[in-house]
């Protein structure tokens, strides 16, 4: 069975940084590049879905 959850990213510079945003999951990171910020986001939207599903999952892909 898949489960999909939608969610949406906005990435913005601030100086010499990028910060990368998840309204749903309501998570906010950083990183030194896009890529960084946007892979940093990632994980924590994995650790947000881990902790707050009791069923767990196997794998989650992004699009």
């Amino acid at each position: 069975m898949t489960i999909w959850f939608p969610f949406s990213a906005t990435i913005r510079q601030e100086d010499s940084f990028y910060i990368s945003i998840c309204p749903e999951a309501d998570i906010i990171c950083k990183g030194t590049t896009i890529e960084e910020a946007i892979e940093n986001l990632k994980e924590e939207v994995e650790k947000f879905l881990g902790e707050k599903l009791s069923q767990g999952f196997s794998k989650i892909i992004f699009y």
